[in-house]
């Protein structure tokens, strides 16, 4: 298998990696959605509770920004994971579009080096045929020349007997 083939094999096991590595990050996106519903109940349990406790103005307060402070905390690690799993997938993405590039890159080289050796295997077959012609005619002149000089030989001996009658 030469280089080509190769690299060509090797992106696509990139670009196959990227993909799963796509998947995952989908996995954990639903797992981030249903979080995000989670910590949405809990803050309505939390407000039905300390709308149901009105006996201690303060303690209420204090729930109340302590689950605020806790929401908010987990909204921003929420939105912090978004943003890098986001940012994941597109670099996946891309990094999919190059290999596949690649991919299409090479192919099209290698239908050309194709192409290529087609025709010179085509213009190597014209060019032995003109060679075989070339001999053939070589060897019909050459019997001709032998030929030729038959036909001299036999007149020459034709002379010499008649030269002998005189």
């Amino acid at each position: 298998m030469d280089e080509k083939n190769k690299e060509i094999l090797k992106s696509l096991k990139e670009a196959k990696t990227d993909v799963e590595i796509s998947r995952e990050l989908d996995t954990l996106r639903n797992q981030q959605d249903s979080m995000q519903h989670t910590l949405s109940e809990i803050k309505s349990t939390l407000g039905a509770l300390s709308n149901n406790n009105t006996a201690s103005q303060t303690q209420s307060q204090g729930q109340s920004q302590v689950t605020q402070n806790v929401s908010t905390q987990l909204s921003n690690q929420m939105q912090s994971f978004r943003n890098q799993a986001q940012q994941q997938q597109q670099q996946s993405e891309q990094q999919l579009q190059s290999a596949i590039q690649q991919a299409m890159n090479a192919l099209s080289e290698a239908n050309q080096q194709i192409q290529a050796n087609t025709a010179l295997n085509q213009m190597t077959q014209l060019i032995d045929g003109a060679q075989n012609q070339l001999k053939q005619m070589a060897q019909q002149n050459q019997q001709g020349q032998q030929n030729q000089q038959g036909q001299q030989n036999q007149q020459g001996k034709g002379k010499n007997q008649n030269n002998q009658y005189f």
